[in-house]
């Protein structure tokens, strides 16, 4: 084997050793995702009780979720402690204020969301 080819051998060895040696270590730990918590609810016209769809519901500005037809949605994977909660709705009724809460693990929480026409 010349010197090139026993370098290559050495480097594939490091790399797939490397993943082993820091999990063996205990390397960085991320909770399994069924231990995030899950927003989730319904937007609805506050005067008819109608489902809206096409509202933009964000947690922290990171995590959104666009109503459905029936006006429902679900943002999951969120990160454990306080949020911020805001929805753009869509054109035709006015914003309402964000929200703010704290979340623990595994937490299944229901947020609704009346909307009121302009």
């Amino acid at each position: 084997m010349n010197a090139n080819a026993a370098r290559v051998t050495r480097v594939r060895l490091a790399l797939f050793a490397l993943p082993l040696l820091l999990a063996a270590c205990g390397g960085p730990q991320v909770p399994p995702a069924q231990n995030y918590p899950t927003i989730h609810g319904r937007a609805f016209d506050a005067s008819t009780n109608q489902p809206v769809a096409g509202a933009l519901i964000s947690v922290d500005t990171i995590l959104t979720a666009s109503t459905s037809s029936d006006g429902t949605y679900r943002i999951t994977n969120i990160p454990i402690g306080t949020y911020t909660f805001a929805v753009t709705p869509p054109n035709g009724y006015s914003q309402p204020p964000p929200s703010s809460g704290s979340l623990t693990a595994g937490e299944n929480v229901t947020i609704d969301v009346p909307l009121t026409h302009l």
